[in-house]
């Protein structure tokens, strides 16, 4: 759980520069429920995903480990946002419709984390959750940009981050549930190079590959392409790897 909290330093960065995600995603979810009454979301950073469901589940309880992430949190009613680890909600038995996770599965201690999910979802509720793909854009910005960064930053990323970017699945999350079809699902954004850029400073590795000392070499790149490739939007796609079970 230790990598699970890194975020709280550069929590005002995430909750700025990271996607919301696509709105057919929560309205998908939203379909498969027994109810419409409490949503858990858990590990919910800053909040991108709560902010989201409480427009379609009556209440949502919104947990992560990082104080510092929940603090960049945009308050709402109906809203209740708990710094707990991701095995202890706070929820009574069988109260839940739905569990869902953006982009934070790949942090969980899996032996403790199921059990829970099971204590707290109704019979028939639905868990989803779903991680970053690689990102797809023009030939250029991948070229100036993004390859370069991926090439310094490689040796940073962690086992949790390299299982995200694999993507979930049955065997390697050890989920006990059922699992069911799932659409497909992206982020499609129009972004400008310098938007891109900050994204990318919110990986962890980005973080730790500054640390180690190759903040300058990443600066140069950054500043290299942001001159050449200018400020007119691109398309930017974010594909999601989405896993959803039914609790039964």
């Amino acid at each position: 759980m230790k990598n699970a909290t890194s975020f709280g330093t550069e929590a005002q960065a995430y909750a700025a520069d990271r996607p919301s995600y696509p709105a057919a995603l929560f309205d998908w979810i939203a379909g498969q429920t027994p109810g419409s009454d409490l949503v858990w979301d858990v590990g919910t950073g800053s909040g991108q995903a709560a902010r989201a469901l409480v427009e379609r589940f009556n209440n949502v309880h919104a947990t992560d480990i990082d104080p510092a992430q929940l603090a960049q949190a945009v308050q709402h009613p109906n809203i209740s946002y708990v710094a707990n680890p991701a095995h202890q909600s706070g929820l009574p038995d069988n109260s839940v419709d739905a569990i869902t996770v953006a982009t934070a599965l790949h942090w969980f201690d899996f032996e403790m984390f199921w059990p829970e999910v099971k204590r707290v979802a109704k019979p028939g509720a639905v868990f989803c959750a779903w991680t970053y793909h690689r990102v797809e854009t023009d030939i250029q910005t991948n070229e100036q940009l993004i390859q370069p960064v991926l090439d310094i930053v490689d040796p940073y990323w962690s086992d949790g981050n390299r299982l995200s970017w694999a993507g979930y699945n049955k065997e390697t999350v050890s989920i006990p549930f059922e699992i069911i079809d799932t659409p497909e699902f992206a982020c499609e954004l129009n972004w400008n190079p310098a938007r891109i850029s900050a994204y990318m400073r919110t990986w962890s590795a980005h973080n730790r590959a500054r640390q180690d000392g190759q903040a300058f070499q990443l600066n140069k790149i950054e500043e290299a392409a942001l001159k050449t490739l200018g400020d007119a939007p691109r398309k930017f796609r974010l594909p999601l790897h989405v896993l959803t079970a039914c609790i039964s």
